[in-house]
């Protein structure tokens, strides 16, 4: 609020279509009403997300042109290629994730793999239209940090401009004082160069140069 900034907490809605496509309606209901308050700059809407909010977030990213800036934390960019992987904060593999629970797929990746392509961040990177701040901790066992690297990849090779942090030995979220300011602050000032028009921020210069 100091920052001059509006925040709206958004609540999600699950339905048959999958998470990332009950996301992306979701989120759109929400601006549809946002776009009636008379004081909303709807050309200066950032998103951000961490965890499954991060998902839904690269997945919003690659299907909208509403927004002006994204952040996304600790966040799986691939359903289909984490769906078998090993999670070693539970200690089990994934799929029970997609299958149920947070994912909503309701069946496996064999029983309707067009769902998980449909619901996929990874496959629309290439329609991002907005720039994209990503942040992980190196020693993240719940969502692995392979996915932050694949989304960052995928960015750059579609010349989107895109930043990628990674928190060295922290975990999903960050624990340690000096790595929260530290992400705080340049969550603030990514929104403030994309929201607000602040460009003298050398920081997000310097890594962006050479992207559209």
């Amino acid at each position: 609020m100091e920052e001059g900034f509006a925040v709206l907490l958004a609540d999600i809605s699950q339905s048959h279509k999958g998470a990332g496509i009950s996301a992306l309606e979701s989120i759109n209901n929400a601006l549809d009403e946002l776009q009636k308050i008379r004081n909303v700059d709807m050309a200066r809407i950032g998103l951000m997300g961490q965890s499954f909010g991060g998902y839904e977030t690269n997945f919003i990213a690659g299907h909208s042109d509403r927004f002006a800036a994204y952040v996304s934390g600790s966040a799986v960019s691939d359903v289909v290629r984490t769906y078998y992987a090993y999670n070693y904060h539970f200690n089990a593999p994934d799929y029970y994730r997609y299958e149920g629970r947070q994912y909503w797929f309701k069946a496996t990746l064999a029983e309707n793999p067009e769902k998980y392509i449909k619901n996929n961040p990874i496959m629309s990177v290439q329609n991002v239209s907005a720039p994209m701040l990503l942040w992980t901790g190196t020693d993240d066992g719940n969502v692995s940090p392979e996915g932050t690297k694949s989304m960052f990849i995928a960015l750059r090779k579609y010349r989107k401009p895109v930043i990628a942090l990674f928190y060295d030995k922290e975990g999903h979220s960050l624990s340690r004082a000096e790595a929260q300011k530290d992400l705080t602050l340049k969550i603030l000032d990514w929104f403030n160069y994309h929201l607000k028009n602040k460009k003298n921020i050398p920081w997000i210069q310097k890594y962006t140069k050479g992207a559209q």
